[in-house]
């Protein structure tokens, strides 16, 4: 009787029950393509989040709240001279910034403030109007980068000046100054002292008759009198004024914009120095 050749039995398995069989049966087999998976789902949840991180700036690089602080004097009106400014701005809205801006921080400056109108902002974009009531149209424009402002002031009959100014905490910049007695950018040890010096440059020269102690805005009150005795030169509001003196690593700080003289951490450190116990040290 001839012999009938042996047949395996068909495989009923589906093809991928077969393959997932044999990697079961290969350690290195199952273990390269675990790897593999868990490479490719790392990598897939790793660009997820880099793409979420670029969609969605950082809340401190997004709001333009806080008070900010140029970096550099610039001259926006010649007759003031070079002076600082600092802007304290607060969001009121999706797109809506209301604030202040502050100029001063020169010692040809007086300190002054005035409030921004129509503040906008567009993403990282701000733009806003400049409230100085000198009649001339005046407004801020730029950009936030971070803990930095790049601006452009737009000035009627000025032009175009860029600034750069940074976030800073303000209790962490000032420090304390003293109050002075000034003419002629010269330091006087009392009223007495600064009037009898302002009389003598009068022409003619004049005697010293009396002085005040400076008012709430700073001002000496100084009266003189002729070499015949009639009255000279009497003046409340003159070239003798109490000034802040600040400490060494420091500069003149920004007022509040009421003209007032302020000795009490009216001061702030001028950039290359940090406040320390009450002093700027580098």
């Amino acid at each position: 009787m001839p012999k009938v050749p042996f047949r395996k039995p068909a495989d009923s398995r589906s093809r991928v029950d077969r393959m997932l069989d044999r990697i079961r049966n290969n350690r290195f087999a199952a273990v390269a393509i675990v790897a593999a998976l868990g490479v490719g789902a790392l990598a897939s949840f790793t660009d997820s989040v880099r793409k979420l991180a670029d969609a969605l700036p950082s809340l401190h690089e997004s709001t333009f709240t806080g008070e900010w602080k140029s970096d550099e004097a610039a001259t926006f009106y010649p007759f003031k001279g070079p002076e600082f400014i600092r802007l304290q701005l607060r969001e009121a809205g999706a797109a809506q910034v209301v604030g202040s801006i502050q100029f001063g921080g020169s010692p040809q400056a007086e300190a002054r403030s005035a409030p921004i109108a129509d503040g906008k902002r567009s993403g990282k974009s701000v733009a806003f109007v400049l409230e100085t009531g000198n009649g001339l149209r005046e407004s801020m424009s730029g950009e936030i980068a971070g803990d930095e402002l790049r601006l452009v002031a737009h000035l009627e009959h000025r032009g175009d000046i860029a600034i750069t100014a940074h976030r800073i905490a303000q209790s962490a910049q000032l420090v304390d100054g003293r109050a002075a007695l000034f003419y002629a950018r010269q330091e006087f040890a009392d009223h007495r002292a600064a009037c009898t010096a302002l009389l003598a440059h009068e022409d003619p020269p004049q005697a010293y008759r009396l002085s005040e102690p400076p008012d709430d805005w700073g001002n000496v009150h100084c009266a003189g009198v002729h070499a015949d005795g009639s009255p000279g030169f009497d003046q409340v509001e003159n070239e003798v004024q109490l000034r802040v003196v600040c400490p060494p690593g420091s500069r003149v700080a920004l007022t509040d914009g009421t003209g007032r003289p302020k000795a009490a951490r009216g001061c702030e450190c001028d950039g290359r120095h940090l406040a320390v116990g009450g002093k700027c040290a580098a």
